[in-house]
């Protein structure tokens, strides 16, 4: 937190600081710029020349340690010396970046922030951060954009996969750090290639961790007449609410029955769902208190099954308005971001049920229509797929009548 003070030894003849401008501030020193903003180091130099002209220089070190920022203080007051202004050193030149200058991780992903980050979907964003801030990007930290490297990332990766991450982790640590430096490298302008903001190359990357797709673990339906029964007969624990439950179970039956993603059932209102003609129209998802489009991008069509309609009618039987959520909390606020997995979690402890992701209701509506003959593309549009390759990873699931469909060999002959 310490700072360099400049005496008009070093800042020079011309080094005085101009009128009103304290003495002090003449230096390189590590402070906030703005309030409440992390430090940071700071070159803030002031001179005069002989005719009484003055001139201030005032930016964030490039480089984010105190050698680097003293060494760069030297040299902008040799820059002073030579040439007498510093206009020429403060004016954007419109050619391409200088790549003397030596950009650091920080600074790259300072930009994401600033330009990337508010062009994507909040919970891809807030996931990149996370990943940035988390202890698998401390090899980055204070290091050079020039430092990255082949070598350097396959060491970095090596450093991943020693600390336990599994592949699929460690991938998506690998598309974090290639979206950054992309943001930042060059890219394709409407004149072709256009030089990046920090980066003029972008590194020759090593190939990322394999990843194969893991086949959806689906709820089983002797779990899922469990859940959907607690508390219905029987004793109910004394520390379980039973309206905290029934409202939870509606949650379970939207995914299970309808094969709602949790944001969208957090988002789904009264409005949108026709007792009438038997149908639920999912028009949006509430991910990280945000309203945004279901994740296909668009509003889908599902049918009321038999075994959600009586939760739906109970739900309805307390005269909603349009507008009120379904699947409220017993509070009737919404549910958080990890509410309904945390729910799900207490009520499979218990119940002594093994497992207990939220996604695997949605899991168990894929495979029951799969299991009932349905076919990909139908079972597509319900689960809202954009790609069908993603909706087929559920067909495995039914082995009995992939058996039964080659069987048919049997009697060629």
């Amino acid at each position: 937190m310490g700072s360099l003070g400049a005496s008009s030894a070093a800042i020079g003849s011309c080094g005085f600081p101009p009128a009103g401008c304290d003495r002090r501030s003449a230096m390189v020193s590590k402070r906030a710029i703005k309030k409440g903003a992390p430090k940071r180091w700071v070159i803030d130099l002031c001179f005069q020349a002989p005719c009484g002209r003055q001139e201030r220089y005032r930016r964030l070190a490039q480089v984010q340690n105190k050698p680097a920022a003293e060494a760069e203080e030297r040299r902008i007051q040799d820059y002073w010396a030579e040439h007498g202004t510093l206009k020429t050193l403060l004016t954007p030149q419109p050619t391409e970046p200088d790549t003397k200058i030596q950009h650091t991780w920080e600074q790259a992903v300072e930009y994401w922030t600033e330009h990337v980050k508010p062009v994507k979907k909040k919970s891809t964003g807030e996931g990149y951060v996370r990943l940035f801030d988390g202890p698998g990007f401390e090899f980055w930290r204070g290091r050079l954009l020039s430092e990255i490297n082949y070598n350097e990332i396959a060491k970095w990766d090596a450093q991943l996969a020693k600390a336990g991450l599994a592949n699929s982790s460690r991938r998506n640590h690998h598309v974090a750090l290639h979206a950054c430096l992309a943001s930042v490298g060059p890219h394709q302008g409407p004149n072709g290639s256009e030089p990046g903001v920090m980066l003029t190359t972008l590194p020759n990357y090593p190939p990322m961790p394999k990843v194969g797709r893991g086949k959806p673990v689906a709820a089983s339906a002797d779990d899922l007449a469990l859940l959907l029964s607690e508390g219905r007969s029987g004793r109910v624990p004394k520390f379980c609410q039973i309206k905290a439950i029934r409202a939870a179970q509606l949650a379970y039956a939207l995914a299970a029955y309808a094969g709602m993603r949790a944001g969208e059932v957090r988002e789904l209102r009264v409005q949108d769902v026709d007792l009438n003609n038997g149908t639920i129209t999912i028009r949006a998802a509430l991910v990280l208190g945000e309203i945004v489009a279901p994740k296909s991008g668009h509003a889908r069509v599902v049918g009321i099954a038999e075994p959600l309609r009586p939760l739906l009618e109970e739900r309805m039987a307390a005269k909603p308005k349009p507008n009120d959520l379904v699947a409220a909390k017993a509070d009737g606020t919404a549910w958080g971001d990890t509410g309904l997995w945390q729910a799900l979690q207490r009520a499979c402890q218990r119940l002594g049920i093994g497992g207990s992701r939220y996604h695997a209701l949605r899991h168990y509506f894929a495979s029951a229509l799969f299991g009932g003959g349905v076919d990909a593309r139908t079972v597509q549009e319900n689960l809202g797929h954009a790609d069908l390759s993603t909706t087929q990873r559920y067909a495995h699931v039914d082995v009995i009548r992939s058996k039964a469909a080659v069987s048919v060999f049997n009697k060629v002959g």
